[in-house]
């Protein structure tokens, strides 16, 4: 090493860090983004479970005037994602053996550096669906 490249690696490595955080924060809002959403689909689909096993030929039916039960099951099942909002449609427009019900389970997603260095400005809004035949 030559007397004159003394501070050569503290100031490439402090040109470097910055790169190297943001695309280690990048990597885990990703991957966040992606286990919420994950848990959007499954929260849906226990949703619609629900929702199909109690039709019109149960004891407590799911109807599309009363959804509160459905509704409630999917944010049970959505644990860890604030904010969720809940749709349940049957498109059928009935509620018998072999109509058809759908629940959407939708959430914002602020990503880490958007929520602490802008404010909140970027908001993302992550869905997961499910879409079945009442079986009962």
């Amino acid at each position: 090493m030559r007397p004159d490249e003394d501070g050569t690696a503290l100031v490439e490595f402090s040109l470097l860090l910055p790169v190297l955080l943001l695309l280690i924060l990048g990597l885990f809002d990703v991957s966040r983004a992606v286990w919420q959403e994950n848990t959007l689909a499954y929260a849906a689909r226990e949703g619609t479970r629900y929702a199909i096993v109690h039709g019109s030929a149960s004891a407590s039916p799911s109807t599309p005037t009363n959804t509160t039960a459905v509704v409630t099951t999917v944010k049970d099942a959505a644990v860890g994602v604030p904010g969720i909002t809940v749709t349940v449609s049957y498109p059928d427009n009935c509620y018998d053996r072999g109509c058809r019900v759908a629940v959407d389970a939708t959430a914002p997603f602020t990503p880490l550096g958007s929520e602490h260095f802008m404010n909140g400005a970027l908001d993302i809004t992550l869905r997961g669906g499910s879409l079945l035949v009442i079986q009962q």
